[in-house]
């Protein structure tokens, strides 16, 4: 069964959130939504073996991607995480999602801060969203990226058509809210 999983499912859309959190955490919700005619998932999530080996796979393979990506923070590398991985049926439909919850952290600093990424650049297959969301009253410097993207206060809003050139080399600089501002 497991050798005809590609053929059985494709890939149709992605999102992720990321929740920058003031002490350098950053958690990252990443989903994946497949176009399962077949039902292979609908099979492999009624059997409790079967789901727990395809979401060992899964997290197997995600973390050998997140491990091809160099990420930094303020200069120093950071190691991205995977915590939690899962399949989600979407009703009666033929979509279904794999959700991973990833995790990383760092250091930030009282005055500018950077996240740097450096991925492989691809086409995009499919239509993807990004979201991050920052402390409330972050000020986001500045964006560079190869994606479309809008600023909203402290939250950036990154997405991707199908064709479109993406990865390569991402910056986002920021500076969090001073401690005064943050008391109550």
């Amino acid at each position: 069964m497991e050798e005809h999983i590609s053929d059985m499912v494709e890939p149709v859309h992605a999102s992720s959130f990321f929740s920058v959190s003031l002490t350098g955490e950053i958690h990252e919700r990443l989903t994946f939504e497949y176009l399962d005619l077949e039902g292979y998932y609908r099979k492999v999530i009624r059997d409790e073996n079967l789901l727990a080996t395809e979401v060992e796979k899964l997290v197997g393979n995600m973390q050998f991607f997140l491990d091809k990506e160099r990420v930094e923070i303020n200069s120093k590398r950071v190691k991205s995480q995977v915590d939690f991985c899962d399949i989600y049926l979407k009703g009666h439909t033929d979509v279904v999602s794999v959700i991973y919850l990833i995790d990383f952290s760092g250091k930030f600093v009282d005055n500018q801060n950077v996240i740097e990424t450096w991925l492989e650049e691809e086409e995009a297959p499919y239509d993807f969203e990004i979201l991050w969301r920052f402390p409330i009253g972050t000020k986001i410097v500045e964006v560079e990226t190869t994606m479309d993207f809008d600023i909203y206060d402290d939250i950036i809003s990154l997405w991707a058509i199908d064709g479109d050139d993406v990865g390569g080399y991402e910056k986002i600089v920021f500076e969090l809210p001073s401690s005064k501002s943050r008391e109550v």
